[in-house]
């Protein structure tokens, strides 16, 4: 999205169980601190609903509340953040819609698209981007033994659907953003596998966003969250060099640090 550098997406749940920083910003006070911490991002993606392994789904209703959080403190987090793209990380047709109508410039859809492809006719209606996640099964069931035919071209053949869908419907191409959907029902294996292989991905034309920020296939325990931002950090930049164009992260700082020499090297500026 932003040319000859690496676009950063920072996140924020507003979420009480999100897998690593769940029920951390259900205030004002933490809310506004975090927006402040992740300032540098490109774009701020706000989430109200976990989407962990196991995680259960939450009504329409539960997530318009959860989300007044942010729309109760929007002026002042406006005068934060600025002109930064603000990014809603839903499935939910009528959130999704809300937020659009309410200064949200970018859909990040876990289920690639809504229901009956809903989202992408959102994206074509507010000429929005919309980021096509691809997800095997849904949270609560994702992780529960997942298998491929073949990983990359199964995914590859997921996101065809989507792009010719979006594009014969009107939606302009710039606006597609493709996610593989690292952790969302794969194995550590297929995590690999996705992050050798980006360039497959790349091939088909659209600009690619990956999301392993502090994920559980990045250290040997699965329940430590806390030693995982070099892990993070050193994936990052692999999937970086190898097509990766958004890096959605908790830790945005030491991404951007991060950031600022593996761009030089892969843009050669």
């Amino acid at each position: 999205m932003f040319l000859n550098q690496t676009t950063v997406m920072g996140i924020v749940n507003l979420t009480p169980d999100s897998f690593y920083d769940g029920g951390k910003f259900n205030n004002k006070h933490t809310l506004i601190n975090h927006i402040k911490k992740i300032n540098g991002s490109d774009i701020i993606d706000v989430g109200c609903e976990s989407s962990r392994p196991n995680s259960k789904p939450i009504s329409e209703l539960e997530e318009m509340n959860r989300i007044s959080l942010f729309f109760d403190n929007y002026e002042q987090i406006k005068k934060i953040i600025d002109e930064t793209l603000l990014s809603i990380d839903s499935y939910k047709a009528e959130v999704v819609e809300f937020c659009l109508k309410n200064g949200f410039n970018i859909i990040n859809d876990i289920s690639g698209g809504g229901d009956s492809f809903k989202n992408i006719e959102l994206a074509i209606d507010y000429e929005v981007p919309i980021v096509l996640m691809h997800m095997q099964g849904i949270p609560s069931t994702m992780q529960n033994s997942p298998k491929y035919d073949n990983i990359i071209d199964d995914i590859r053949n997921f996101f065809e659907q989507r792009i010719e869908f979006a594009i014969k419907n009107g939606l302009n191409e710039k606006n597609i953003i493709l996610d593989p959907g690292i952790g969302f029902g794969k194995t550590i294996k297929d995590n690999d596998n996705i992050i050798l292989n980006l360039n497959k991905f790349k091939e088909l034309g659209f600009e690619l966003l990956v999301g392993i920020s502090r994920k559980s296939f990045l250290s040997k325990d699965k329940d430590d969250k806390i030693n995982r931002l070099y892990p993070s950090l050193g994936v990052l930049a692999m999937s970086v060099m190898n097509g990766a164009d958004i890096v959605r992260v908790h830790d945005v700082d030491e991404t951007k640090q991060m950031l600022s020499i593996v761009d030089r090297i892969k843009y050669k500026r």
